[in-house]
């Protein structure tokens, strides 16, 4: 037997950072997304460290050329990047890592591991494709651990002297109380932890370690007001506070970072999940457009500019909310329009930021799913550059936009694709039923008329009477199927202009009276109507609805049955029914008995002769009147077909 072999679905990784030389790796690792068709996502993982300026404008240029190159951008936070790594790679199936690696040898034998070297180990199952880093690489990851000092702020300053004031102010009085030196060591240690917490930054934190050390070394040993101590002891105390201080300061800062990363984590995936949620249970464009912009809103405390695609043509833009610096005139300039338009025709962002139009006051980011543009969004950005994880969000709410504009579509084009199909099989049903069930009437008439012309002189008077009520019953009735049929295509067309005007119920049924089958002298057609209604109607079709009822009646009942025609006012509606006495509907018929070509079976007609778009038409023009086509029973037997029409006001002039 042979080995099933399972297809796995390629999911290619590549790792985002500063490095000059990371460009180098996303391209690799494009080329190889595209020969494997792969997925293709880029990972940055957010340590909290601080960066100087010149990488954070690297790692943005890196997260925009891995965007342009296909990739889906993915924000993670942790302070081992091996591991965070690894733990997205088992969760999104990766099958392949692209990962740099630098020529930096380990110097000795404490070297900590490399981030491959970790990542290996996390990651045994996994192909990790390393890609060798160039010499510019290796002076630039010496820089890049060197420290880099944010300047403390006045606020900070005064409040880490005010905190190591109070220090050693509470380790006096502790010295009166007779306190030892270890509650008051743990006095300052506290003042670090405060310090870390209240201000920004290392520094404040770490000056006030060495800070906490002088004091105490200062104030509350002695010789007082002297750097030196007479105890044996002490340097070693010191040196375990200064060590503690700086530990502590330096947990309690990162801590600080990382819960403020945190929330702003959690706040940027709660309005991503709320847009979702939001778009779901949108039913139109504007109404997910204004979802959109509400929650950019809220991300982004600026002002957003919309621009909708509508048959290939890029509409006004149109101000959202007005948050920004800018005015409205400024944001909906002729110039901000065109970059619009730039964006919508090449489906790439541009704008404010960006190397396209950089003058602009907004950036401009494309709805887009797959190559169809469905309008787009304007940031007022100013100068100010997005960070990346909040460049992230943006675009996943965007993306989530897009992908229920797509489905708005989707549904739309099956909607389309389905009515299509429907009015094909109508022409397809229509067709047959013209070729079918017309040869009927047409083959008589032509024998008949054969008949008349080759054999007039050998019939009989009575004869001649039969064979011209035959011709005459068969251009009726093919009259009346050739105005069902105009009546409805011109329905399904749009093409039926209706002309509504107020008439007379009772006038109505006496003129539909007129135009009914020629046998209806077999039948006892009683008609009875209140006085005064006044409907609103097109009484042309209203007079073939009825035409077409009584005829049915006529049709389907044996001869010398009771036809009723009845109008009345019935909630605030003209109720107008048409009832026979003859042997009813089947059960199981009711449920067709309105739709387009169905004829069922009956004894008493010939249903070769129906095309069964009488009772269909009727019920179009009804509701196109705004009224209803009800079948109800009649006891002890026969039908009631009952439609109602919206009644007319009438004003009386006195």
């Amino acid at each position: 037997m042979g080995t099933i072999v399972e297809k796995k679905d390629e999911h290619i990784l590549v790792c985002l950072s500063s490095s000059p030389t990371n460009k180098k790796i996303i391209s690799t690792a494009a080329k190889m997304a595209g020969v494997f068709h792969a997925r293709f996502t880029a990972l940055y993982v957010q340590t909290g460290a601080e960066t100087i300026s010149a990488d954070k404008e690297r790692l943005e240029a890196h997260i925009r050329y891995a965007e342009e190159s296909g990739a889906e951008i993915v924000m993670t936070h942790g302070e081992d990047v091996a591991l965070q790594i690894a733990e997205y790679a088992h969760l999104s199936g990766v099958t392949k890592i692209v990962i740099g690696q630098s020529s930096v040898i380990k110097s000795h034998f404490f070297s900590r591991r490399t981030l491959t070297e970790k990542l290996i180990e996390f990651v045994p199952d996994i192909d990790i494709h390393i890609i060798p880093d160039t010499v510019q690489a290796e002076n630039y990851r010496k820089r890049h651990y060197e420290i880099h000092w944010k300047h403390p702020s006045a606020r900070d300053l005064l409040l880490t002297l005010l905190i190591f004031t109070a220090c050693t102010v509470i380790g006096l009085l502790f010295e009166k109380l007779h306190f030892t030196d270890t509650n008051v060591v743990t006095i300052y240690i506290l003042g670090v932890l405060l310090t870390s917490v209240l201000t920004d930054g290392y520094f404040c934190s770490l000056a006030g370690s060495f800070l906490s050390v002088f004091l105490f070394c200062f104030f509350l040993t002695e010789p007082r007001m002297s750097f030196q101590t007479y105890a044996v002891g002490y340097p070693v105390t010191l040196a375990i506070m200064l060590l503690s201080s700086v530990i502590a300061g330096t947990l309690a800062a990162k801590l600080k970072t990382h819960a403020k990363i945190s929330a702003q984590q959690a706040f940027r995936t709660q309005i991503l999940f709320d847009t979702d949620r939001q778009l779901q249970q949108a039913k139109s464009k504007d109404e997910m457009l204004d979802i959109t912009c509400t929650q950019l809103t809220r991300l982004m405390e600026c002002s957003i500019v919309t621009y909708v695609a509508e048959n290939g043509i890029l509409s006004e833009g149109t101000l959202f909310s007005e948050q920004g610096i800018f005015s409205e005139q400024e944001l909906l300039n002729e110039k901000e329009q065109n970059v619009a338009r730039w964006v919508y025709e090449n489906g790439k962002r541009a704008g404010a930021t960006t190397h396209h139009f950089s003058e602009a006051r907004c950036l401009y980011l494309a709805i887009r799913m797959g190559n169809y543009v469905y309008g787009v969004i304007g940031i007022s950005m100013g100068k100010e550059e997005l960070d990346s994880f909040a460049y992230s969000i943006v675009l996943s709410v965007i993306n989530e936009c897009a992908l229920a504009m797509e489905n708005i579509r989707n549904a739309e084009e099956k909607e389309k694709n389905a009515i299509m199909a429907k009015n094909e099989q109508l022409r397809a049903d229509l067709l047959r039923a013209i070729s079918h069930d017309l040869r009927t009437p047409l083959c008589s008439i032509s024998g008949n008329a054969d008949m008349l012309l080759h054999n007039g002189k050998s019939l009989d008077d009575r004869m001649k009477q039969q064979i011209y009520s035959d011709i005459y019953d068969d251009t009726e009735w093919l009259t009346a199927v050739v105005e069902n049929l105009l009546s409805i295509t011109r329905i399904h067309d749009g093409r039926l202009k209706f002309k509504f005007t107020d008439q007379l119920l009772d006038e109505v049924i006496m003129e539909a009276l007129k135009h009914i089958s020629r046998k209806h002298d077999e039948y006892q057609i009683i008609p009875e109507c209140d006085d005064l209604i006044l409907a609103r109607m097109d009484v042309k079709l209203v007079i073939q609805v009825l035409v077409n009822l009584i005829d049915n009646a006529i049709k389907y009942t044996p001869p010398g049955s009771t036809i009723w025609i009845c109008g009345c006012r019935e909630d605030g509606k003209a109720k107008i029914s048409v009832t026979d006495d003859g042997p009813g509907i089947d059960d199981e018929m009711k449920p067709h008995i309105f739709e387009m070509f169905y004829t069922g079976k009956n004894t008493i007609a010939d249903s070769h002769r129906s095309l069964g778009l009488g009772l269909a038409l009727c019920r179009t023009i009804v509701e196109a009147h705004g009224g209803k086509l009800m079948l109800t029973d009649h006891m002890p037997h026969g039908c009631t077909f009952t439609f109602t029409l919206p009644l007319s006001e009438v004003i009386l002039n006195e």
